[in-house]
């Protein structure tokens, strides 16, 4: 299971959730910050959910040969069948989660997560979401144009393919 404690984010992104915190306080939003740090296992068994074996064997030898990751490669093929939908396109290595660098919240409404942002008041409240982690200085994916995740927030200009090759 992934890790909710922020002190295990990199401090630059863990100074920057802090941040956001007070900024959503100051703003009247309260959220829930329910993943931070995600071991290679667990992204592996992420990955694995909702796809065929064809599939998963193909991450695992993009792992191996583009990525010089044979380890990963291993590790994905290892953890076990997974079933239910997809939830991630990353593998293991191939999430800024892995690395510290990424946490993912929910906003609460009346103490309850607001999962959905298809009605309007819902959709305002991950809008405004976005826009103080944008503020704090932070990367959110509600403003990715491919597979847009409004939990999610990074650090700015980190990318995974530069730090799946420093971790070998």
């Amino acid at each position: 299971m992934a890790s909710r404690k922020l002190d295990d984010l990199k401090d630059q992104v863990k100074e920057k959730a802090f941040l956001l915190l007070d900024r959503c306080e100051e703003e009247g939003l309260n959220i829930l910050i329910y993943c931070t740090l995600r071991s290679l296992e667990e992204q592996a068994r992420l990955y694995r959910r909702g796809r065929s074996l064809s599939q998963i064997e193909a991450k695992a030898e993009e792992l191996r040969s583009r990525w010089d990751r044979p380890d990963l490669a291993d590790l994905l093929i290892s953890v076990g069948p997974q079933y239910g939908n997809k939830v991630t396109y990353a593998g293991p290595g191939q999430s800024m989660h892995n690395y510290g660098l990424a946490f993912d919240s929910v906003p609460l409404r009346d103490g309850k997560p607001v999962w959905q942002a298809t009605r309007p008041e819902n959709r305002a409240l991950w809008e405004l979401y976005g826009r103080l982690g944008v503020e704090v200085g932070l990367e959110w994916a509600g403003n990715w144009t491919h597979f847009r995740e409004f939990p999610h927030m990074q650090e700015p200009g980190a990318r995974w393919q530069d730090l799946i090759i420093e971790a070998t």
